[in-house]
């Protein structure tokens, strides 16, 4: 028969011997990167503004898991974008595990109280990076903030970026020009698209013909949109220099994607493609206007004879750029 003081000593020896073990079997951390990109309801950045929040990672059975809660927070540069390193659990495969939000995030811009707004998870599937958009005063659900995850990174870049000239340089497109002598210079590549079926995209080109320089400057707009209709977009109206100025858009190509169940719901979908032409003149002119700060678009207001109207941005920095290009002697 065991004495107590046996038992006691066989018990606190394995617990000695075990402890160890227990602690090197406790999960590994790891870090992610969240990135955020705050904007206001023009699509323009929220600079100077902190983003912070708090979220948990388990790992184990649901009695008996291991938890990281992890609190982070960012600050948005110019470009409005803000980078938060996030901790969290590894898995097994060194993959980091999910840390799902415990609380609702706040959002506190230069001079203003902290605004509560959404839940936020990171890495979901075990992939370390997100991205985000988050769009002032366009949300109903989580406060004035809209959130859109953001496929990767280069999606995001194009929203991110869309104020720096060397975004575009650095996606410049250049070939022979159909149809004709001289070059081709087009922005389309700066412009992510997450479906090839459903963009909607406003991209520059130009075609530098003779020695001397002389270039045709093409503004291209590509419209998709789910409707009962076409609707045949046939105006676009925009500042040019001088004032106000108004041209007729060009049909390239049209689109009917529209089986029975979608027209009976009026649900089809159209895609338009139209562009139209402004003198050289124009493009330096606003190209010019990049210098100004902060950083702005030049904005189109296209209509069609139906009353249907859209904006459309396109950013100095997209002008200046390729003006850049057509004056490039590696262009040349």
């Amino acid at each position: 028969m065991t004495s107590p003081s046996t038992a006691w000593l066989a018990c606190a020896l394995a617990a000695l011997l075990l402890a160890p073990a227990a602690q090197a079997a406790r999960p590994a951390t790891t870090e992610g990167t969240a990135h955020f990109l705050i904007v206001d309801a023009q699509d323009a950045p929220i600079a100077g503004a902190t983003l912070a929040g708090a979220c948990e990672a388990r790992l184990g059975p649901f009695w008996n898991a291991e938890k990281l809660l992890t609190r982070w927070s960012c600050t948005s540069d110019a470009d409005g974008v803000c980078n938060a390193r996030i901790a969290t659990l590894a898995q097994p495969d060194g993959k980091p595990v999910e840390c799902r939000g415990t609380e609702r995030s706040t959002l506190t811009e230069k001079g203003a109280s902290a605004a509560r707004i959404s839940y936020h998870a990171f890495f979901p599937k075990g992939v370390g990076t997100s991205h985000t958009l988050l769009k002032k005063g366009t949300a109903w659900k989580d406060g004035e903030y809209l959130f859109k995850a953001m496929p990767n990174q280069d999606a995001f870049e194009s929203v991110a970026h869309r104020y720096r000239v060397g975004h575009y340089a650095q996606r410049m497109r250049t070939g022979p020009a159909p149809g004709g002598p001289g070059t081709l210079l087009s922005t389309q590549a700066a412009h992510h698209q997450e479906s090839a079926d459903f963009q909607n995209l406003t991209y520059l080109s130009a075609v530098r013909g003779d020695p001397a320089g002389t270039a045709v400057v093409r503004v291209t707009l590509v419209l998709t949109y789910v409707d009962y209709t076409f609707h045949r977009y046939a105006t676009a109206r925009f500042d040019g220099g001088a004032g106000a100025q108004t041209v007729t858009l060009t049909p390239q190509a049209d689109k009917t994607t529209c089986n029975l169940r979608d027209l009976m719901e009026r649900k089809c979908t159209y895609r338009e493609e139209l562009e139209f032409t402004i003198d050289a003149a124009l493009a330096r002119q606003l190209a010019a206007r990049y210098a100004a700060q902060p950083h702005g678009n030049w904005v189109l207001r296209i209509a069609s004879a139906q009353g249907h109207e859209r904006s459309l941005p396109v950013a100095y920095a997209e002008w200046a750029a390729l003006v850049a290009a057509l004056d490039s002697p590696a262009q040349r």
